[in-house]
């Protein structure tokens, strides 16, 4: 009795969506924010 059955599957599978979308969304803002400091430190390297 180890396997998941559809009724704990209907409270498990959405806790998972929530952590799959948490990690998916700090990824997303990691990459995001590299390329803004990357963009921001070449303008203040070209205003110098």
């Amino acid at each position: 009795m180890t396997g998941i059955d559809k009724y704990s599957l209907v409270s498990f599978a959405p806790s998972i969506l929530i952590v799959a979308g948490c990690i998916g969304m700090v990824v997303f803002g990691i990459g995001f924010l590299r390329k803004q400091i990357a963009k921001d430190s070449a303008a203040a390297g070209e205003s110098r």
